[in-house]
């Protein structure tokens, strides 16, 4: 589904979108090692909560009848199918739905009953049928929701008063809440979709239009009319979308396609960049594949607001979050561009990785959203190589790695037995380290090798269903080389690998083992082991490529291990080792200054070498590093700012000398952009204002305070100076943003403020924040990220705050809530937090979906340790210069 780029804690962590240079490696390792077995995770089929085989569908053809005015809609489905063997009861999907008759081959069922638990309908019939093919009809009526799955309502203000639009968001498991069906991805089949919406109004589904009928006066008034979609290809009832709203659509023909942008109207100046982008990446993603897109439309839908996974990959009708496909020239800054193409570029990959080919099962996601994380990469490099995204995507990896690195992890390929545990598998397991054993995989084959095997695997599975080993397999065969093997090790056992590096008397030796957030909960884990491809460059000697598997030699004292960053795994050198590699700071790539950084940290705060490291590596980078390095280095230095408590003489201590390190960044980069300069230095000075700012840099704060004001400079100056104003706000000024946005009409401007107030420091207006965010002033979607990114900064103010709502029922939907609490838990480093977020587990979440709990407890132990352990180590390192 969707493209997640996690919420605040990801964005602190400087998330691009994946992708990495590829470096071929060799496989050379180490003779007559062994390799532990990896353990296994995927469910059983008779563990998972499958439905029975008693009608197999071929064909849905779909009417529904929305009632946008009292949220409700009514609908008649006509299925056909073929019936394996004879019965007298039917098994199918529908949850929230009244069924008001049913009908088999024109015979009435005799009874209906409801499992709303399972999400299922058992229709039984007086007589029974016979094998063979049958035509199941279902009357039926539902509710129109308010969050943003199944189907559901987002309204939204206008120079002309309140708009609603009507939308869709199905994956995984919620196409039941629209109309009973056989919800399973593996169940493919054709769909033709008829939508009775006012005449003003666009109905978009994932086939172009092949009939409008004006209809007369009706229940639901005048002016409606009927509009019947064209018969999609077999595709998963996850896929299928409808939408209603008063928009407008850009279009362009590309390789005999009609690309089409959707928006609200008005929004259509927003448009023009994804478009331009979108038919461009059509033509890419036709030659990467070797398979041409096949349908004939597709269509690329702005919400007016946010949706729950930010934007969903429906085959012919992708659904966006307004930030993830709108552009403003205006109003948008550089950063906003980026990303807009990146989640239109992951987006369009699913056309192709998960709705032409689509996993079997909810355990093989990561072969539709790993994947997609890494194509969005693959195809930003390939058409914006100055962006630079695969270096900036080595964050994405540390996202993988901080949740792999957790005792609550889990398998990439991982069991999922119910729709509570299919919503969960959108993890950080399953997108970024996904997306970062695929990068490794492509390097160690070569791009051309691995671009054969996905062709191959297109070819062979179109319009089916597949499981890992069928794309492997195709990789494998390509390349000629132990493809599966490798995959298998990372795929099938949960756990980062570490990298010891250990002094000889000749060079040093690696030894493998496991990195873990808390050492001592490997303590009785069963044994683990990977080949791992990696490189290792020394000073004076040829750059080393080998398959590690349990130990190996190689030459030189202080190598650089795992050179490039490529491959999924922790590296931890002597104190002596990484103080040389400290020194030769100035002279490694970009991507290796980056992997040192995330290393160093990640390695202090779970006590593996001393915190300070990620502080000599920081300060030994020079001004001119690449801009994507600084701004990495950029969100470290905040990330620790933010765990010293509020008023603590070493946070005091720490912002001086952060201060300090970046002062020569601040005078070779200037106050003002020069003419030509690259996008990403444009987004470094942003970044650098706002840490200066929230660092207590006097100056910094009142240049903010002065444009913000004034409403002078550049798009990116005006965007910095509202988002430094709002985090060090007063009531007074906070009482103003909140009186800006109000009166702003346009849904997305609205939420950039929101967005901005959200970062607020001050514990007071944090919880306001949360009320704001829970009330009618957020637009619509957006109360989840909004209080998380408070949450983030201020993460026991937002709980006290949320705490006397969560017995109710949020804003939000269920599952996504079930995230949003335990992760603003999660950002706290008080003890007493443990037993609140237990407590809503216990009273909110079914024992089978509380790993989110779990990885909250975890957060706050480390925030904990870090606090008492790595703080000091910082402190101390800081004394001492």
């Amino acid at each position: 589904m969707r493209f997640i780029v996690g919420i605040a804690a990801q964005a602190m962590l400087g998330l691009a979108i994946l992708g990495l240079a590829m470096l071929g490696l060799a496989t050379l390792g180490v003779a007559g090692e062994a390799v532990a077995a990896p353990r296994t995770a995927p469910a059983t089929a008779e563990a998972r909560q499958v439905l029975p085989v008693t009608l197999v569908p071929a064909h849905y053809d779909l009417h529904l009848i929305p009632d946008a005015e009292h949220l409700t809609f009514k609908g008649v489905v006509t299925v056909s199918g073929t019936a394996p063997k004879a019965g007298r009861t039917i098994v199918l999907n529908a949850k929230g739905l009244t069924l008001d008759q049913v009908s088999l081959d024109g015979r009435r069922a005799a009874g209906v009953a409801m499992d709303d638990k399972l999400g299922r309908a058992t229709l039984t019939f007086a007589e029974p049928f016979a094998a063979g093919k049958h035509t199941l009809t279902i009357a039926y009526h539902g509710p129109i929701a308010t969050g943003t799955l199944g189907f559901f309502a987002m309204d939204y203000d206008t120079s002309a008063g309140k708009r609603r639009t009507l939308a869709t968001n199905l994956e995984p498991t919620f196409a039941r809440n629209v109309l009973p069906c056989w919800d399973e991805p593996a169940l493919k089949a054709t769909f033709t979709v008829t939508v009775e919406a006012p005449a003003d109004r666009m109905v978009i589904s994932n086939m172009p239009v092949a009939q409008t009928t004006l209809l007369p006066d009706g229940p639901l008034g005048h002016g409606m009319k009927r509009v019947r979609f064209e018969q999609s290809p077999r595709m998963s009832t996850y896929l299928l979308f409808v939408g209603v709203g008063d928009y407008e659509r850009v279009h362009q023909m590309v390789d005999g396609v009609d690309v089409g942008v959707v928006v609200k109207r008005g929004d259509t100046p927003k448009a023009a960049y994804a478009l331009s982008q979108a038919t461009r990446l059509l033509h890419y993603y036709d030659g990467y594949f070797g398979v041409h897109f096949p349908l004939p439309k597709l269509d690329l839908v702005a919400a007016p607001g946010e949706i729950q996974g930010g934007s969903m990959e429906n085959w012919g009708a992708i659904f966006y979050s307004q930030d993830h496909l709108l552009f403003d020239p205006k109003a948008s800054t550089e950063r906003e561009k980026q990303l807009v193409f990146l989640v239109v570029s992951h987006e369009m990959a699913h056309q192709w990785f998960g709705d032409l080919v689509t996993m079997a099962w909810w355990d093989n996601l990561w072969l539709n959203e790993g994947f997609a994380r890494w194509m969005q990469t693959h195809a930003a490099d390939a058409l914006h190589p100055q962006w630079q995204t695969g270096l900036q995507a080595a964050n994405i990896f540390e996202s993988g790695k901080h949740a792999d690195a957790q005792a609550s992890t889990h398998p990439v390929l991982q069991p999922v037995a119910s729709a509570e545990q299919a919503l969960l598998a959108f993890d950080n397991i399953t997108y970024d380290k996904g997306a970062a054993v695929i990068t490794m995989l492509e390097s160690y084959v070569g791009p051309d090798h691995f671009r054969d095997g996905v062709r191959r695997y297109m070819k062979a599975h179109a319009f089916g269903n597949t499981v890992d080993n069928d794309l492997w397999s195709q990789v494998q065969a390509a390349a000629g080389k132990p493809v599966l093997g490798i995959e298998h090790d990372f795929t099938r056992q949960a756990g980062v690998p570490l990298i010891r590096v250990e002094p000889t008397a000749t060079g040093v030796r690696l030894v493998e083992g496991r990195f873990a957030e808390d050492p001592d909960s490997l303590k009785g884990a069963p044994p683990t082991g990977w080949r791992i491809p990696l490189a290792v460059a020394s000073p004076g000697h040829p750059e080393t490529h080998l398959l590690l598997t349990t130990t190996a030699k190689v030459a030189g004292r202080a190598p650089l291990v795992n050179a490039g960053g490529l491959a999924y795994a922790r590296v931890a050198y002597p104190q002596g080792v990484a103080e040389a590699l400290a020194r030769r700071m100035a002279t490694l790539s970009p991507m290796d200054q980056i992997n040192l950084m995330n290393d160093a940290w990640a390695l202090g705060k779970s006590g593996y070498e001393p915190a300070s490291n990620v502080l000599a590596f920081i300060s030994r980078l020079p001004a001119k590093a690449d801009p994507v390095v600084w701004t990495r280095a950029l969100n470290l230095l905040v990330g620790i700012d933010m765990r010293y408590p509020t008023g603590s003489p070493g946070r005091a201590a720490f912002q001086r000398r952060a201060l300090e390190i970046v002062a020569p960044l601040a005078k070779a980069l200037g106050q003002e952009p020069r003419t030509g300069e690259a996008g990403n230095v444009t987004s470094l000075r942003s970044a650098l204002w706002r840490a200066q700012a929230l660092f207590g840099d006097a100056e910094a704060l009142a240049r903010a305070r002065q444009v913000y004001a004034s409403g002078e400079g550049s798009i990116a100056d005006q965007r910095t100076a509202l988002e430094v104003v709002a985090q060090a706000a007063d009531a007074a000024t906070f009482d103003a943003l909140l009186a800006k946005a109000r009166g702003t009409t346009d849904p997305q401007a609205k939420a950039h403020i929101f967005d901005a107030m959200a970062r607020t420091t001050d514990p007071a207006l944090a919880a306001r924040m949360v009320e704001i965010a829970l009330g009618p002033d957020a637009p619509a979607g957006t109360a989840a990220g909004l209080l998380d990114e408070v949450g983030s900064w201020n993460p026991d103010a937002t709980w006290a705050a949320l705490a006397p709502h969560l017995a109710g029922k949020l804003p939000i939907d269920e599952q996504e809530a079930w995230l949003v609490v335990s992760g603003i838990a999660g950002y706290s480093a008080e003890p007493a937090r443990i037993a609140d977020v237990e407590a809503y587990g216990r009273a909110h979440i079914p024992a089978d979906a509380r790993r989110p709990i779990g990885s909250a407890v975890e957060s706050i132990r480390l925030n904990e340790r870090v606090r008492a352990q790595a703080l000091p180590q910082i402190d101390r390192w800081i004394s001492g210069r």
